[in-house]
């Protein structure tokens, strides 16, 4: 259910992105054998029922926001020093 939640934050936080396929694509690579027969439209009616039934809380919810913003943060970080040239191994 997190997990779930956490790739639609993810995707609604990225920049030039927010299409629920993506969001599928995503969960897909980080549950490779979760819930093999569902499909694209059915994990959106899924999120889309965690959060009308309030079947997580709003603490659980902002967990996942401020996981999200220290991904994203790395991620910026980890290109910008790329680009720069200090990107360590």
């Amino acid at each position: 259910m997190k997990e779930m939640l956490w790739c639609f934050k993810y995707i609604k936080e990225k920049p030039l992105r927010g299409k629920y396929k993506e969001v599928y694509k995503l969960w897909r690579e980080r549950n490779p054998i979760t819930r093999m027969n569902i499909g694209s439209t059915a994990l959106l009616n899924q999120k889309n029922y965690i959060l009308k039934a309030q079947r997580i809380t709003t603490v659980e919810i902002d967990d996942i926001k401020e996981n999200i913003s220290f991904k994203i943060g790395d991620d910026t970080e980890d290109y910008t020093n790329e680009v720069n040239g200090d990107k360590m191994d």
